[in-house]
C-alpha cells in the first residue's frame, strides 16, 4: 500500500487533511483488507478507493499452513505474473515474524537455497515489500493469534542490490505498522558496497551476515557470487559497520554434513571474526541445512550442538536456530515462489 499515493489523491479530491490519517490508520491497522471496510470515513470515499487502488499489490494464491500451526507460507502474484513466497512464524507465544521477499528470484546462487536456482528476474518495489507485511499481519490477527513483531528480509533476494527500495520498505514499516527498527533484521551475503551505507542509513536495524564459511575457497563453492567480494575485504567493511553502529553482527551459517561442519571451521570463523573486532560484537546462528537438492545433507543434531559448544567455549555466543515450515516448503533456503 502506497501511502503517498492515498495522499496525493487526498488533496487532488480536496478532501479534509485527517482522511488521509483515518484512512492510513485503518489500512496499516492490518484489520480490513479492504477500503469498504473502513467505516470512519464516508461511503462514498470507500467507493472512490476501491475504484482508483488496489488495496494489496499483488494476488494472493495461496496459504500454506504447517502442521503445527506455528507457520504459514503464502504465494503472491505480481501484476506482470511473477510469484514470489513470504513466511510468517510464531517465534514467542502469540509474537510473530514475518521473513519477506525483496527481490524475484536471486542472483547470488547459494547452491544449497531454492531461491537462486531461477537467477534474478526483478527487484521488488517497497509497496511489494511492505504489502508482505501487511498481508502477513492481517492473516494473524483475523486467525486471532497473536501480531506481527519482528520483521526478517531473509526470503529470497539479496536485500542490499534492491538498497532504495530496501529502505523505503523499512521506513514505511517502522513508520506506518509500527515495527520498531531494532526488531527488523536485513541479511546479505556480504555485499561490500552497501554495507557502509546501511550503517549510516540504518544503523538500528540488526544487520545478519550469511557466511557458510570463512575458508574463501569453500565459500566461493557455496555462495558463487561471493568470490567477486572477497572475505579479506569485507572485513574491513564489517569493521566499519560496528564503528559506525556500535551494534552485533549476526552471521548465519547453514551445517551441511561434511561440508563445513567441521572443528577446524570453528577456528576459521574465529579467526574471521578476529580480523574484524572483539568477538562480544557477534552471534553466530548454526542453522540446520533444510533439503532443497540430493547433494547436500544437514549435520546431525549432535555435530551442531558441539559446533555451538564450542564457539560458546571462545567467548562467541551461538545458538542453534529452529526450523520453521519445513513442512510446507518454507523454511531457511527452501522459499522459491513456484
Amino acid at each position: 500500500m502506497d501511502a503517498n499515493k492515498i495522499r496525493e489523491y487526498i488533496k487532488e479530491k480536496g478532501y479534509p487533511d485527517y482522511r488521509f490519517n483515518q484512512i492510513i490508520e485503518a489500512v496499516f491497522s492490518g484489520k480490513i483488507s479492504s477500503f469498504a471496510e473502513i467505516t470512519s470515513i464516508p461511503k462514498n470515499v470507500r467507493e472512490e478507493l476501491d475504484k482508483k487502488f488496489s488495496f494489496f499489490s499483488f494476488k494472493n494464491l495461496g496459504v500454506f499452513n504447517s502442521k503445527n500451526d506455528k507457520a504459514f507460507k503464502f504465494l503472491f502474484e505480481l501484476y506482470d505474473k511473477h510469484r514470489i513466497e513470504t513466511m510468517v512464524f510464531e517465534k514467542g507465544e502469540g509474537e510473530w515474524v514475518v521473513c519477506v521477499s525483496s527481490q524475484v528470484g536471486c542472483p547470488v546462487g547459494c547452491v544449497f537455497c531454492a531461491s537462486g536456482k531461477k537467477g534474478l528476474k526483478r527487484n521488488l518495489d517497497w509497496e511489494e515489500i511492505v504489502d508482505q507485511v501487511l498481508f502477513a499481519k492481517n492473516h494473524i490477527l483475523k486467525k486471532k493469534l497473536g501480531d506481527v513483531k519482528r520483521i526478517v528480509y531473509m526470503g529470497i533476494g539479496e536485500p542490499l542490490f534492491n538498497y532504495d527500495n530496501l529502505i523505503k520498505s523499512i521506513e514505511a514499516i517502522n513508520r506506518y505498522i509500527k515495527i520498531g527498527k531494532r526488531h527488523i533484521s536485513v541479511s546479505t551475503f556480504g555485499y561490500i558496497p552497501r554495507i557502509r551505507d546501511f550503517a549510516k542509513d540504518m544503523p538500528q536495524v540488526n544487520l545478519a551476515l550469511s557466511l557458510h564459511s570463512a575458508v574463501q575457497e569453500r565459500r566461493d563453492e557455496l555462495v558463487p557470487f561471493s568470490s567477486k567480494y572477497p572475505l579479506s575485504k569485507l572485513k574491513d567493511a564489517l569493521s566499519d559497520y560496528l564503528n559506525i553502529t556500535k551494534r552485533k553482527i549476526f552471521i548465519e551459517y547453514v551445517m551441511i554434513r561434511g561440508v563445513n561442519d567441521r572443528e577446524k571451521d570453528v577456528y576459521k570463523i574465529l579467526n574471521f571474526i578476529d580480523s574484524i573486532s572483539k568477538r562480544k560484537y557477534f552471534t553466530v546462528n548454526l542453522i540446520p541445512y533444510n533439503p532443497t537438492s540430493k547433494e547436500f545433507e544437514s549435520s546431525s543434531y549432535e555435530r551442531i550442538k558441539e559446533f555451538c559448544n564450542l564457539l560458546i567455549s571462545e567467548g562467541v555466543n551461538s545458538t542453534v536456530r529452529k526450523s520453521y515450515g519445513s513442512d510446507i516448503k518454507g523454511a531457511c533456503g527452501q522459499l522459491a515462489g513456484y
